[in-house]
């Protein structure tokens, strides 16, 4: 996959260097449809799904009851070819060719659920959540051998790798279904903890306990501290990680008639997407139907964007113009302009529409995927 990646950015650089990498590739949302199986290629700038992949060929079923998950979360090769899949209640990981949807391999992490996962900047090597196994996995891209683990809270949820490449983040919600007072009065290990661990060595560095489960965070561009959705609460946190400590909270609006009953897993609110410059935060408040665009570091809301039902993931794209959430319930997605702040466009998509990734794509690549 390296030297493939390469031969094509020498092929780009003779041909006009980055603007002609640029035409070469075409930005596109991958949206993970957990209920379907499939993955959707959304081209972003055209608002339109090009392509769909289908990520459960051999139909497999559930390690577990419940809703059917069978794409929990993606991640895409530096070079726009492979897509890798974390496919949620079959416990595995699985990579795909994206020209054609050709399985490349599979990897079983966790006997019934692999959850959120991350790739390094340079393309080697995934890290995954074995979520009832409380540990995250390190794998290699380009075969699924898994090549270490982390040791981590109580099951493991989200995965982030710090810029420079040598720190492993993971952050852990516990078992979403006991009552954070029926934790406390049982005493033992504390399961809500972020976990901080040396990329290459895996050895852990820190575990920070948190007052709750660690919803989708995101890094300040300076690496200091982070914004995060915690478990039953609706909005976010600013945590400073040198202090240790919660150091602005945002509540945000709760939508007419939306109770504990509308707590998906105990998440009211899923999905946060932090832009480049550190200055605007892309929230998918999943109980309440909405994006909520907040201004960071001082947490204050801009505006709150009706989106499809029950939005549970968030991603930037074109530059941090546009916020796209994965709208569950509705099976599509929603384009929004963050400064217009109202939706775009809402697109139809698979079934359960649950995570998105967005990437540059060859055009040669995306000429050749299966049409939706």
């Amino acid at each position: 996959m390296q030297r493939i990646a390469s031969g094509l950015a020498a092929a780009v650089l003779l041909a006009g260097g980055p603007a002609a990498a640029q035409s070469q590739t075409r930005e596109i949302a991958f949206v993970a449809n957990a209920e379907g199986g499939s993955v959707s290629l959304v081209d972003v700038a055209a608002r339109a799904e090009v392509g769909r992949i289908d990520v459960n060929p051999a139909k497999l079923g559930p390690a577990t009851t419940g809703t059917p998950n069978y794409a929990q979360d993606t991640d895409v090769s530096p070079d726009g070819r492979v897509l890798y899949v974390s496919r949620g209640y079959l416990g595995d990981v699985a990579a795909f060719e994206v020209a054609t949807g050709r399985m490349l391999w599979r990897t079983q992490v966790d006997p019934t659920r692999s959850d959120h996962m991350t790739i390094s900047a340079d393309g080697k090597s995934l890290f995954v959540s074995a979520h009832t196994q409380s540990q995250a996995r390190r794998l290699e891209a380009a075969t699924g051998k898994i090549t270490g683990e982390v040791g981590t809270g109580q099951n493991p949820h989200d995965n982030q790798i710090s810029k420079n490449g040598r720190r492993l983040y993971n952050s852990s919600i516990g078992n979403v279904m006991i009552p954070l007072a029926t934790v406390k009065a049982a005493g033992g290990p504390w399961p809500y903890l972020l976990t901080i661990a040396d990329a290459r060595t895996l050895k852990v560095t820190a575990q920070i306990p948190f007052e709750k489960g660690i919803r989708p965070w995101a890094l300040a561009p300076d690496e200091t501290g982070l914004y995060a959705q915690l478990s039953d609460e609706h909005g976010v946190v600013a945590y400073d990680l040198g202090a240790r400590k919660i150091v602005q909270r945002l509540q945000l609006p709760i939508g007419p008639g939306v109770t504990t009953a509308d707590y998906v897993f105990a998440a009211p609110h899923h999905g946060l997407a932090l832009s480049e410059d550190g200055r605007t935060i892309c929230i998918a408040g999943r109980a309440s139907d909405y994006a909520a665009l907040v201004r960071a570091p001082k947490l204050e809301l801009i505006a709150t964007v009706p989106v499809g039902d029950s939005p549970g993931w968030s991603a930037l794209a074109d530059g941090d113009r546009l916020c796209l959430t994965a709208n569950t319930r509705s099976d599509d997605v929603s384009i929004v302009s963050v400064a217009e702040r109202k939706e775009l466009v809402r697109l139809k998509l698979g079934d359960g529409p649950k995570h998105i990734t967005v990437a540059r794509v060859p055009v040669a690549v995306l000429a050749q995927v299966r049409k939706p």
